[in-house]
């Protein structure tokens, strides 16, 4: 059987540059600049793809940033595959490590060659990827196996890019290490960055302070409501005139600017009437420098991602099914 995975819509032809440019805008990072250059040189269909976890309810950062460079990647000529790991959340314990909540691709020969190739040093460091530490292994041997598992996800699908949030780094680079001495052809690594808990929490550490579906109060998922948003960023940490690792002005970056091209602050007319901010940078600077309270700027993020999550409620309204579904499964872990 081959991996489950969910095909996304292939099109679009741009120029070199523009493509580039397409694929490299709003990410942290890409293993290697020429490595792209080249594989966009080349002819044919370059392939590219995201794993995801079905471990339960989705956070904005998903959704927004990296779904955003999915169509990124596809409008500059990948065919783009979503790909749900489903061994992998069943040793991360997700969905209640319940088996029928799952699915099983055969490929454990390549699991196995990428284990042998790599140390078992090697592999604990890339434990991170599944946001567990690890010292954490210690107690489940089969953690140990994930970072491999990824490994050869990326080999199996025969990719020419592997796409995922800096948390997911160490998986990348430990294929680039394993490649070489199993044969396997090289994959550039495209890394985007991590929205960071609304709570502030983990401020020196963006992988252990990322917003997380397992902390929801901590997150804006896909499916909270207007009224949800509201209080989940009205009490989000936001230290007046702080710009450097605030969440909301991080959601304002990563997630509104990107999407929207400005943001709006919706202010009472008493007090000068609504303000726009046509760049983040303005809209950083105000804050720095103390022209925008804090307050102003949550009710103008509130009103931002409302805006985005507008369309996804109405989707869950026509179809309650699917989120009924899920919920009944994360009620009976």
């Amino acid at each position: 059987m081959k991996p489950l995975s969910c095909l996304v819509r292939f099109g679009g032809s741009v120029a070199r540059e523009d493509r580039l440019q397409k694929v490299l805008r709003g990410s942290e990072e890409v293993v290697t600049r020429e490595e792209l250059r080249a594989l966009l040189d080349r002819t044919g269909t370059p392939r590219a793809y995201v794993g995801l976890e079905p471990s339960g309810l989705m956070h904005i950062g998903t959704a927004f940033v990296i779904g955003s460079k999915v169509a990124d990647l596809v409008d500059a000529g990948f065919h783009t595959i979503i790909y749900l790991a489903d061994w992998h959340a069943y040793i991360n314990d997700k969905l209640g490590g319940n088996l029928e909540n799952l699915r099983h691709p055969q490929y454990w020969q390549n699991v196995i060659q990428a284990s042998k190739a790599s140390t078992v040093a090697r592999i604990r460091r890339a434990l991170t990827i599944m946001g567990r530490k690890e010292e954490e292994a210690d107690l489940d041997a089969s953690m140990l196996i994930y970072p491999a598992m990824q490994v050869a996800d990326i080999h199996w699908m025969n990719l020419d890019l592997a796409l995922g949030g800096m948390d997911q780094r160490h998986a990348h680079m430990l294929y680039r290490d394993v490649a070489p001495k199993l044969g396997w052809k090289p994959v550039v690594a495209l890394h985007t960055p991590l929205l960071p808990a609304l709570d502030g929490g983990g401020r020196m550490d963006l992988v252990a302070g990322k917003m997380s579906k397992s902390r929801p109060d901590s997150s804006v998922l896909l499916n909270d409501s207007a009224t949800d948003v509201e209080r989940k960023v009205g009490k989000a940490f936001c230290p007046a005139k702080e710009a450097k690792g605030n969440p909301v002005l991080e959601m304002a970056r990563l997630v509104l600017f990107p999407r929207q091209g400005r943001l709006t602050i919706p202010r009472d007319p008493k007090f000068g009437g609504d303000v726009v901010y046509e760049s983040f940078d303005a809209l950083s600077k105000a804050y720095s420098d103390g022209e925008l309270h804090p307050k102003d700027l949550k009710a103008g993020v509130t009103a931002g991602l409302n805006r985005e999550l507008a369309p996804v409620r109405k989707y869950f309204e026509a179809h309650p099914e699917n989120l009924s579904g899920l919920q009944k499964i994360l009620q009976a872990r």
